[in-house]
C-alpha cells in the first residue's frame, strides 16, 4: 500500500477508504459510457472503453484500439476519461463533496493538468512542424490524444498505420517525448503507473534544496514545503532519497530491458527511440506499441523481458527488490 504511495487515505481507516473509492469508480464508469455513447460509439464498446479508460487499462475491444472508430469526437471525449483515472482519488472525493478548489490547490491535480499539456503542446509541434501530419488539426488529435494516453498510462492507441502514420514511424523526438510521459506517469493514489508525479516534483525541489543548502549557515533551521506541508530537515533527507531511489531503480531497468532488446532485435528494423519507447511502455503498464511487440515479431527473450518489466512496474519495483531479497536469503545466496 505504502509502496505505490497512497500513504494519503480519505477515511480514518483503509477500508471505508477502499468503499469510498469504489463508490466514486462506480459513478464515474456509468458518466464515461453514457458521453462515449452519446458521442457515437455502441454501447458494447461505449461499455468496455469506459471501463479500461477510467481504469487506465486501455484495453480494447478492436485490434486497431480507438483507432477504429476513426472519430475525433470520441477521441476528444476519451480525454477527460483517461485524465480521471491520473487524479488521485482523494481529490475526487473533495471535489465531489463540493471543494472544487483542488483542480488547482492540490500539488498533483495542477501539475497533473499542467505536465501533460506542456507535453501535448511539444508533441503537438513535432508532429506538425516535423510533417508528420498536414494539419495543425491532425497532429493536435493524434499528438494530444497519445500523449495523454502515454502519461495517463493508459495506452489506447489512435496512431496506427490505418489513420496514416503509426507511433513506430513517428519522429525519435516525438517518440521520446511520449515516453517521457509513460517515465512519469500521474498522480500517485490514482490508477496509473509511472514514477509517479510526486515523487518527480519531490526529486526536484529536494534537489534544488540540497543545492541552496551549501548557501545556509550550519545553524540554520530548514524546511522544505511539499504539498501543503512543511518537511523537517531530516524528513525533506527521507522522502527526498525515497524519490531518488525509485527514479534511479525505475531509469536502470529502463536501460537494461533496452539493451536486451537491442540485443535480440534485428539491428537494421528497429530504432532506439522504438526500442526505449516499447520497455517505457511495458514497465509503465502502458500498453502502446512502436511495433516491437507482436507474436511474430518479438522474440521469447524479448517477451521474457517484457513479463518481467511490466511486473515490476505494476508492483513498484521495491516490493520486488524486498522479495528477491528474502528469497536469496532463505536460499543462502544473500550474505
Amino acid at each position: 500500500y505504502e509502496s505505490e504511495a497512497r500513504s494519503e487515505k480519505i477515511h480514518p481507516s483503509i477500508v471505508s477508504t477502499v468503499r469510498t473509492i469504489w463508490w466514486i469508480f462506480i459513478l464515474f464508469t456509468f458518466a464515461s459510457i453514457l458521453a462515449l455513447w452519446l458521442a457515437g460509439m455502441p454501447i458494447w464498446g461505449a461499455i468496455n472503453h469506459a471501463m479500461t479508460g477510467l481504469a487506465t487499462g486501455g484495453f480494447s475491444i478492436t485490434d486497431n484500439s480507438i483507432a477504429t472508430y476513426d472519430s475525433a469526437l470520441i477521441d476528444f471525449v476519451l480525454i477527460p476519461i483517461m485524465l480521471l483515472g491520473s487524479i488521485a482519488f482523494p481529490v475526487h472525493y473533495l471535489i465531489l463533496q463540493g471543494d472544487l478548489r483542488n483542480f488547482y490547490s492540490d500539488l498533483q491535480t495542477r501539475w497533473v493538468f499542467g505536465y501533460m499539456g506542456a507535453g501535448s503542446a511539444l508533441l503537438w509541434a513535432f508532429l506538425y512542424v516535423g510533417g508528420t501530419y498536414e494539419t495543425p488539426f491532425a497532429a493536435l488529435r493524434y499528438g494530444l490524444f497519445q500523449f495523454v494516453s502515454a502519461a495517463t498510462c493508459t495506452g489506447f492507441q489512435t496512431a496506427v498505420d490505418a489513420t496514416n502514420v503509426a507511433l513506430g514511424r513517428w519522429p525519435a523526438q516525438a517518440q521520446l517525448t511520449v515516453v517521457f510521459g509513460m517515465f512519469v506517469g500521474g498522480a500517485a493514489g490514482s490508477t496509473v503507473g509511472g514514477v509517479k508525479i510526486i515523487r518527480g516534483l519531490t526529486l526536484v525541489k529536494g534537489i534544488w534544496y540540497q543545492i541552496t543548502d551549501a548557501f545556509y549557515p550550519d545553524s540554520a533551521v530548514r524546511r522544505l514545503n511539499m504539498d501543503g506541508r512543511r518537511l523537517s530537515e531530516e524528513e525533506a533527507s527521507r522522502e527526498f532519497m525515497e524519490a531518488a531511489i525509485i527514479v534511479v531503480l525505475w531509469a536502470a531497468f529502463l536501460i537494461v530491458g533496452s539493451f536486451v532488446l537491442l540485443v535480440t532485435l534485428p539491428a537494421s528494423q528497429y530504432s532506439l527511440a522504438n526500442v526505449l519507447f516499447e520497455v517505457a511502455s511495458a514497465q509503465g503498464n502502458v500498453g502502446l506499441s512502436a511495433g516491437i511487440t507482436g507474436p511474430e515479431s518479438l522474440p521469447t527473450a524479448g517477451k521474457v523481458t517484457f513479463l518481467f518489466h511490466m511486473w515490476i512496474g505494476r508492483l513498484e519495483i521495491i516490493p520486488v527488490l524486498v522479495t528477491l531479497r528474502t528469497v536469496f536469503k532463505r536460499g543462502g545466496l544473500y550474505a
